[in-house]
């Protein structure tokens, strides 16, 4: 258990002197850091509080042990909520080094059991969706590979020599169906 415990403790209690000092001590490197990937004061006060409405949730659990410092897992959510509003708004790339933020072992603050899991998840998860995609026809195949290599899809419909772009767009459906359905039969 980490001394900053305290502030979770605080959370669970609706201490208010717990949770206004955490809004003193941490809301400052929120707003540091918001601003200085594009965004304004007003998104930083709101993915901070969008921040600790999260961890409060979290907070409920009473398995629920803080492990690291308060600042280092308030920084891992308020960069992730920034990070994907900016995603929402298509401006993903307007963000610094979103990869060293989200991958960066120390922002875990030594959660590296779960990171394991969830990259080991996400490994099992594709080689299943590349299984299931080896099993759908050759057309399929094609098609959807022509598709998200950003091939037109009328250039594609010449190539695959289909008739029309209407006919490409019902096999690709067809195609994703099947492939959905082979994936879930794993």
């Amino acid at each position: 258990m980490h001394a900053d415990h305290q502030y979770i403790e605080a959370l669970r209690n609706n201490d208010s002197r717990g949770i206004q000092e955490i809004y003193h001590r941490y809301s400052a490197q929120a707003l540091r850091w918001v601003v200085q990937n594009n965004g304004t004061a007003a998104d930083a006060r709101d993915v901070f509080q969008e921040a600790v409405m999260a961890l409060y949730e979290k907070a409920l659990d009473p398995a629920f042990v803080l492990t690291c410092p308060m600042g280092a897992i308030l920084h891992v959510l308020y960069s992730r909520k920034w990070i994907d509003r900016l995603r929402l708004k298509n401006r993903e790339s307007e963000v610094r080094k979103e990869n060293d933020t989200r991958y960066n072992a120390e922002s875990f603050a030594g959660d590296a059991l779960s990171v394991a899991e969830e990259a080991l998840a996400e490994q099992a998860r594709q080689e299943r969706l590349g299984k299931a995609f080896a099993a759908i026809s050759e057309l399929c195949q094609r098609l959807l590979t022509l598709l998200s290599n950003g091939v037109k899809p009328a250039e594609a419909a010449v190539q695959l020599e289909l008739n029309s772009v209407d006919t490409l767009y019902r096999r690709k459906n067809a195609c994703v169906q099947r492939w959905r359905a082979v994936y879930l039969e794993q």
